[in-house]
């Protein structure tokens, strides 16, 4: 699918929109628990039992891509604003996202919570423009506030994390063990060196 089919077929709304538009909020909740993915439990039940309650709450930002035709959710991406954790995370990566220290513990970050699309979509390869338009709104939130980095834990499938490599992230642990690896994509120009020192 083409990025101009892609505009075409899905329209692009944030769950706040929804809300103020709609006079229903136990509608909006059927919309919602509409949205399945087999591939990715989490994805589902986030949308399902977590969205609305983050969004009230101005915990994240839940933006949904809904079918034009089916007007049901093909995708979505969350985002928020969010702190990295450095424990386990060598010294030379520390000072390289933090910009200056090497021993801050904690550095703060935008963060993409969730991202996929409906097992009924599995066949579109529509993943790509989904994460290209998150990026966008990060950064041009970034342009007005600052920021170092965009942080996200990938599924530790090599498919996936090839996907976010292919689109400027870096993992920042290595552990074949791990369920998912966290990644981060700069707004600085060096790239990660190495990851797999711990203190």
């Amino acid at each position: 699918m083409t990025r101009l089919q892609f505009d075409k077929t899905f329209s692009l709304f944030s769950l706040s929109e929804i809300l103020q538009k709609s006079n229903s909020n136990r509608k909006v909740r059927k919309v919602l628990e509409r949205f399945f993915c087999s591939k990715n439990r989490d994805l589902e039940d986030f949308l399902h039992n977590r969205a609305l309650t983050f969004e009230k709450h101005l915990r994240a930002r839940t933006y949904l891509y809904i079918d034009n035709e089916t007007k049901e959710v093909a995708g979505y991406f969350t985002i928020t604003i969010s702190t990295l954790h450095t424990n386990g995370v060598s010294r030379e990566v520390v000072k390289l996202l933090d910009g200056y220290k090497d021993d801050t513990p904690s550095i703060p970050c935008y963060l993409i919570g969730q991202l996929g699309k409906s097992g009924k979509y599995e066949s579109f390869k529509i993943g790509k423009y989904i994460l290209h338009d998150t990026i966008t709104i990060i950064d041009n939130a970034q342009l007005s506030l600052g920021g170092r980095f965009i942080l996200l834990d990938a599924i530790n499938k090599k498919q996936l994390i090839e996907f976010y490599k292919n689109n400027a992230f870096f993992p920042i642990e290595n552990d074949d063990d791990l369920e998912s690896i966290k990644m981060i994509r700069p707004y600085f120009s060096h790239k990660i060196v190495s990851t797999s020192p711990k203190r």
